[in-house]
Parts: C-alpha cells; structure tokens; sequence
C-alpha cells in the first residue's frame, strides 16, 4: 500500500484520519501506467515524528483509514486507531485471553457463537481505573488475523451498564499458526509481548516509566511485566478460579472485590496523598531490595 494523499477533514468517519493510496506501481520517480510525473514512495513501518505531526491528531482516540484499489475488488478500506496520550500518561496494560475472557481457549470460541465469555465485575473495574485518570492498554499474543474480532469481543462487553473503556489493541503482527506455534507449542507468547511493550515505553521520556500496573493469567504475563518495570505489587494475576492473585498471595477475591479498593491501588492522577503510603501500598507492595 502506497500513501499518496492524507485527508484530516474525512466526513465518513468523525476525527478521522484518511489515507489515499493508489494501485499503480511506481518506478524511477515515475507511474509506469500513465508516464504522469509523481513522487516516489518509499515503504515503512514507522511513521516519522514530520508525518505524525502533519496528521494533526488529538488527544485520545483517533481514526485512520487507508483507502486502495484493487484489480479485483476495486475501492477497498481498512480502519485503524491511533491513540494520542501525554507524555506523563500512567498505562495499565491487560492481557485478553483468560484475563479479561473466563479462559484462554473458551475465551476466544464462545464470543464467535454469542455468549458473553467476560469475566464478571472486569468492565466496572477497569472502567474506575480509567475515570481515576490512567490509560488502557489491551495487549495479546493474538495472531493479526484476529484483529477485528478481538476488538470487536471487547468493546461489545456489556456489564450492568458498564463497558470497557477505550484503549489501543495491540496484537501479534504474526499469521494464525506462528503465532499458535509460539504460544500453545512453544509457550512463549512473552517473547512477543515484552519487545512490544519495550518498543512502546521506548517512546516515553527516558527517565519514567509509563507503565503503572499490569493483568494477566500466566506466569509468563507477570514475567513480561516485571521486565518492563512494574513492580510486583502492581501485577493483578488471575488463576483459573477467578481469583486475583498479587505478589503470589490471593489478596482479592474478584474484579468486583477490587473495584472496591480501585481508589487505593489506583488513586486518582489529580490525588495529594504520597501514593507509597496509602493504606493499599503501605502494606502490599513488597519492600526495596536493600543491598548490605
């Protein structure tokens, strides 16, 4: 796909960012299907900061659709979210399956026959966290192909009213059997998940961590969280029953008995109170390693 054109004033979608791309192949500075004169695109991964500039985002969620041709299909477009955050952002990060969903594998079928696999009391939670002034970060060793149903699974979460907030999904960019190969035979979807989560710090100032507080399921969950620098306290693992587990000692019984605690563990970013000795901290974060 080759950008040709950006459009910030799309009418189709509200605060959407369009890209125009055309079909034609580009060769030495020219379009060898029409001789016309044109610019030469060179294909990246990575925006520069000139090119996120002139895209002219704003805070929060925006849209951004890339438009192509195709011989085949003619006009075809894909939609994709970019998320402006300041730079002193607090991120928690979730994992979906087995975390957010009952299980890693049920997890994943159940939604595609319409049953609501959630955990209970996650939306409310997660949703008090957001109010308290931090970011949602949904991360998955999930293959790319399963992009859009894993968004759509849990932006549909509905609990009593409550739904998830917004917040990036951020997947595997590897195809459906790599990414098995990697989890189910290999067991290590960590290996994806701390490059990602180190790439995404990378682009925090150096002196401070972003990342605030972590969920998951797995071993390998608490693994890539502690090396990305949450400390232990701040890592919320489920096991199997349901229960939160935190620093390896069941502290809370569910989602819903932590949402009773949100405003200790998660005291609100406009808070006085010296965080490392509130009533949650003081006593449940492990103490410093001290060096004799």
């Amino acid at each position: 796909m080759k950008v040709s054109h950006v459009d910030t004033n799309s009418s189709e979608i509200p605060n959407a960012v369009k890209f125009l791309s055309d079909s034609s192949e580009l060769e030495g500075g020219k379009d060898v299907t029409n001789g016309k004169e044109t610019k030469k695109i060179v294909r990246t991964l990575t925006p520069t900061s000139e090119q996120l500039a002139s895209l002219k985002l704003k805070e929060g969620m925006n849209i951004v659709i890339f438009t192509f041709s195709t011989a085949m299909l003619g006009k075809q477009q894909v939609d994709a979210r970019i998320f402006l955050w300041r730079w002193d952002a607090r991120i928690v990060i979730s994992d979906v399956d087995g975390t957010i969903t009952r299980s890693d594998l049920l997890g994943q079928v159940m939604p595609l026959v319409g049953m609501d696999w959630s955990q209970s009391g996650v939306a409310h939670l997660f949703s008090a966290i957001k109010e308290n002034g931090y970011q949602l970060l949904f991360l998955s060793a999930r293959a790319i192909s399963q992009s859009f149903h894993t968004r759509r699974f849990l932006f549909n979460i509905k609990q009593d009213g409550k739904a998830l907030p917004d917040g990036p999904v951020v997947i595997s960019p590897d195809g459906l059997f790599p990414s098995l190969f990697r989890e189910v035979v290999r067991r290590a979807p960590h290996e994806f998940k701390i490059a990602c989560l180190e790439d995404i710090k990378a682009l925090f100032p150096a002196d401070r961590n972003p990342f605030y507080a972590g969920f998951g399921n797995r071993d390998t969950d608490e693994f890539s969280y502690l090396k990305v620098g949450i400390p232990k306290g701040k890592i919320f693992i489920i096991n199997p029953k349901g229960e939160i587990v935190v620093n390896r000692r069941v502290d809370t019984k569910s989602y819903l008995s932590l949402h009773a605690l949100v405003h200790g563990m998660f005291p609100t970013m406009l808070s006085s109170e010296q965080e490392d000795f509130n009533s949650w901290n003081y006593w449940k974060l492990p103490p410093p390693a001290i060096d004799v």
